[in-house]
């Protein structure tokens, strides 16, 4: 199929963001807390290979091709900008301004330390790389991070050809092990794009203020909620660009703690894990829907799931645990059959607070043709997530539960104090399938009390983040 006349549509605005703004959404998603807390030794996206796919911003019937970020912009000086298409004619200011710098700029991202990007047209990505054009297979690539500010709605793609890309891209994410982060649409009012945002193995990433297309998917596995994470932008693409420099810091420091946290799947928990909700006064979920029909798992929080990831891995027993979580950790299990569960247990002297556990799995993509050609099956496992409060005896009474029977992330979220116990997370294998599985969690130790009003005057005065802090440890989206 071929996608070179596929028209991917976008929208051109004035530049708004500056870097005082930027420095306003780094502060407001906990970076500057993490940088005063880890120092000079803080990751920086450093030695992270990095893709950014853009729809073309020229005119490729007159063969004019601009999808690159500029290296010339102050915030870019020092990057290398790597044609991965080879047919750039010249550079975007949407893939610049909109993107670049806040995916990856000197002092506008999450990520300043990433200096090799490289870059494609949308276009050419999807025949291409994917092999959408000719039914071949996908080409192996090692991507940590794919930053996708770009979308296509219903009317631009058919549903057959969207469910193929969106199965291409699922099976890359697995076989590169890799971070796809792609945005929604922009405006409240739009329906979910089909690409790329209705995926199981991408993260899907909106907006802080509402303005972002939000739905359950209805193609490729109905019912799942979109966007998963917002960001504090006024665009879904400066979100997505946002999004996927968090993902690169993580992953550096992933790679700086552990062959496991490098694993897509615990990038995803950690990422998701690590989102806060007090922004969202209505924000909710159920036992069947794990997610905000919004705002997904909440506000990134670059402070939050760094933490997550350098707590270090428990791993889950078959059993009543003999060992005990932290109050930040993480774990990643190569295979849960059916009918298994994992436990994890928690133990509180004083109590805990804004308990918040996600549980992320792949879809299995399998390519059945040995040869040249794509002939993928999926195999979807479904996985539940409990929270029990064993402080009298084990599972003894169950406090809450995620239990999708179409989604690929179970989570759980209890902002309430627990009081002093025994706190037991479950994951169990309830479908057919077997899977491996990525699990994140944070929780609040209840503080001392004190018997200086002085001292309880100053703690209430800390904001949420801060009270974390005192542990020891191709249509562009304009």
């Amino acid at each position: 199929m071929n996608f070179r006349n596929f028209c991917l549509s976008f929208s051109c605005g004035l530049l708004l963001c500056f870097v005082g703004q930027a420095s306003a959404q780094r502060t407001q998603v906990g970076y500057d807390d993490l940088v005063a807390e880890v120092g000079p030794t803080l990751e920086t996206g450093a030695g992270i290979l990095v893709s950014q796919i853009e729809a073309n911003t020229g005119n490729a019937d007159n063969g004019v091709f601009q999808y690159l970020a500029n290296e010339a912009d102050s915030q870019l000086s020092g990057k290398t900008i790597i044609d991965g298409s080879g047919i750039s004619t010249g550079t975007s200011g949407h893939a610049t301004t909109t993107v670049g710098r806040f995916y990856y700029g000197n002092n506008s991202s999450l990520a300043p330390g990433i200096t090799n990007i490289t870059g494609y047209d949308a276009n050419d990505w999807l025949d291409r790389v994917l092999g959408a054009e000719g039914n071949l297979d996908p080409l192996a690539q090692d991507f940590r991070v794919s930053n996708h500010s770009w979308v296509a709605r219903p009317n631009q793609v058919s549903e057959e050809a969207a469910v193929d890309i969106l199965r291409r891209v699922d099976f890359i994410a697995n076989q590169n092990d890799s971070s796809i982060i792609v945005g929604v649409d922009n405006g409240s009012t739009r329906p979910l794009p089909r690409l790329l945002s209705q995926g199981y193995n991408s993260i899907s990433v909106g907006r802080s203020n509402g303005g972002h297309s939000s739905d359950e998917t209805d193609l490729y596995g109905a019912g799942r909620i979109k966007p998963e994470i917002v960001v504090p932008t006024n665009t879904t693409s400066r979100a997505t660009g946002f999004a996927s420099g968090a993902a690169a810091l993580l992953h550096e420091k992933a790679q700086n703690t552990s062959p496991n946290a490098s694993r897509n799947e615990v990038i995803k928990a950690a990422l998701l894990a690590g989102a806060t909700k007090e922004e969202f006064p209505d924000w909710d979920r159920t036992t069947s829907r794990p997610l905000d029909e919004e705002f997904g798992a909440g506000e990134l929080n670059i402070f939050n799931s760094y933490f997550i990831i350098e707590g270090g891995e428990f791993d889950g027993e078959a059993g009543d645990p003999v060992n005990q979580i932290d109050e930040f950790g993480w774990d990643y299990e190569e295979n849960l059959n059916p009918g298994e569960s994992l436990f994890y247990e928690i133990e509180s002297s004083l109590g805990l607070q804004d308990l918040s556990a996600i549980l992320t799995w792949n879809i299995d993509v399998i390519d059945n043709d040995a040869g040249v050609n794509f002939d993928p099956t999926t195999e979807l496992a479904d996985l539940n997530l409990a929270l029990y409060d064993s402080t009298g005896s084990f599972l003894g009474n169950l406090l809450d539960s995620s239990e999708s029977s179409v989604d690929n992330l179970e989570h759980i979220f209890f902002a309430n104090t627990l009081g002093a116990g025994t706190y037991t997370l479950e994951v169990s294998n309830v479908g057919d399938f077997s899977t491996d599985f990525g699990f994140a969690f944070r929780f609040n130790s209840v503080p001392e009390p004190s018997s200086s009003l002085f001292i309880f005057g100053a703690i209430v005065g800390f904001s949420t983040i801060r009270s974390r802090r005192r542990r020891n440890s191709a249509d562009i989206q304009e």
